[in-house]
């Protein structure tokens, strides 16, 4: 039941982010990676809805009943999709931020973000709700 409240909620902020906002530069020539908002941004393939039953299958909530919180993690959209250099902004515990981890590795290819019809290289950064909902 944990599971599939964190998976819920977890959809649910999925669907309110978008691409880290830093300043960097607007080329993707010789492999940079673009930090500013692109449009379109980088996303899983299928959607939100994709997403959420990726999410509901994948996510496993860790063996620590009382704790609950956010997991921020960065990572690069490849120019195919892959996603690389996955990164823990914000931790919640060592399980959490390996579960996190875990289940975006598994993820399959994203739909790369695109800047004049090219596929680019993309920083994107991804919050993981984990938050225990009493019935």
């Amino acid at each position: 039941m944990k599971w599939l409240c964190s998976t819920i909620i977890f959809f649910l902020v999925f669907l309110s982010v978008q691409a880290q906002n830093k300043a960097a530069s607007k080329t993707a020539k010789n492999n940079q990676i673009l930090i500013d908002p692109v449009s379109p941004a980088p996303s899983f393939p299928g959607g939100e809805k994709a997403y959420g039953k990726f999410l509901e299958k994948n996510l496993k909530w860790p063996n620590q009943d009382d704790v609950q919180g956010r997991v921020i993690i960065s990572f690069i959209v490849e120019k195919d999709g892959s996603l690389t250099n996955f990164k823990v902004e914000r931790s919640l515990g060592k399980d959490f931020d390996a579960e996190a981890l875990r289940v975006l590795r598994k993820s399959p290819k994203w739909i790369p973000a695109m800047e004049n019809g090219k596929a680019i290289r993309c920083r994107y950064t991804l919050p993981i709700n984990f938050t225990i909902v009493e019935k």
